[in-house]
């Protein structure tokens, strides 16, 4: 058991692991950017975590848990359909920033270590559940036509917040999240134009 001190210094390095990770990378993250950020001394890293791929796995397990836990207020919450949907694609994002996680997908530490890349994986198939669930409401509710493909549009709809912070941040164009998901919202609006007319 830690005592008060040592839990504020974990808490304290794990933050710092999680905000670098986000900013450079897990490749491009030293332990001495880590111990400057936190203001840990340099033992406390090698108490706390088994070197790199230790503190880089709690952080990154850290933040899907975080992501999973918005996905789920988000999209699991009523009304569900089609204002679920509403809900993820209006939700503030700045895609300068890009996304926590999305981020690490070409990270070559991630890309190298199964165990970096299985939460990552983990929250994208849980966020791809829960779109198909949310397209699927709204089909039965006569908000989108039978014939559509749950997985097919979830796999869109995740893919169309992606690419934004993706162009976003090559374009350095803040504006490219809002244009993107204005554009998916107008075409499921049309989509559902005629059902039941």
């Amino acid at each position: 058991m830690y005592n008060m001190s040592e839990t504020d210094t974990r808490s304290r390095l794990l933050w710092a692991a999680k905000e670098l990770i986000w900013e450079y990378g897990v490749a491009a993250t030293s332990p001495g950017m880590l111990l400057r950020r936190s203001g840990a001394g340099q033992g406390s890293l090698y108490h706390f975590f088994d070197g790199k791929a230790g503190w880089a796995r709690e952080a990154i397990v850290a933040v899907a848990a975080e992501l999973t836990a918005e996905a789920d207020e988000t999209l699991a919450g009523e009304p569900a359909g089609l204002p679920a949907i509403e809900r993820y694609l209006q939700r503030p994002r700045n895609a300068l920033l890009g996304c926590r996680l999305g981020r690490l997908a070409f990270d070559p530490d991630v890309i190298a270590d199964d165990q970096l890349r299985a939460p990552i994986a983990g929250y994208f198939a849980h966020l791809r559940r829960l779109l198909a669930g949310a397209v699927r409401d709204a089909v039965r509710q006569g908000e989108l036509p039978a014939s559509t493909d749950a997985r097919a549009l979830a796999e869109a709809l995740c893919a169309v917040v992606q690419g934004a912070y993706v162009t976003g941040r090559a374009s350095d164009d803040a504006a490219a999240m809002r244009r993107a998901t204005k554009a998916m919202r107008a075409l499921l609006h049309a989509a559902g134009a005629g059902v039941g007319r």
